[in-house]
């Protein structure tokens, strides 16, 4: 008789834990569902965010070559210009073609 008893305790007992079971895993997905759409839209905002920054990367990039090359060419004209004023103090002339430079 105790046998019969202990196995309708077991049938009960086991029973309670599938109910729990399914309790705990249908919060488990609710859980993981609401993680899913958050990480969803935090990426999406973090891609926008990556993307702005690598727009400002590029553009400051570009910029800065521009810079660095106006900055190159403004030494080289002012280079050519003093060595035209360095010509001319020393009485030479400096000629392309047929059109004088100083």
């Amino acid at each position: 008789m105790s046998a019969i008893v202990h196995s309708l305790s077991d049938l009960v007992s086991s029973l309670f834990e599938v109910v729990t079971s399914l309790f705990t895993t249908a919060g488990d997905i609710v859980l993981q569902t609401f993680h899913f759409v958050f990480r969803f839209f935090s990426g999406a905002v973090n891609l926008v965010v990556d993307f702005a920054k690598g727009l400002v990367d590029l553009a400051g990039g570009i910029l800065g070559f521009f810079l660095g090359n106006i900055a190159i060419l403004a030494v080289l004209g002012l280079g050519f210009f003093g060595f035209l004023q360095y010509q001319r103090r020393q009485g030479n002339t400096v000629q392309v073609g047929n059109k004088k430079l100083n």
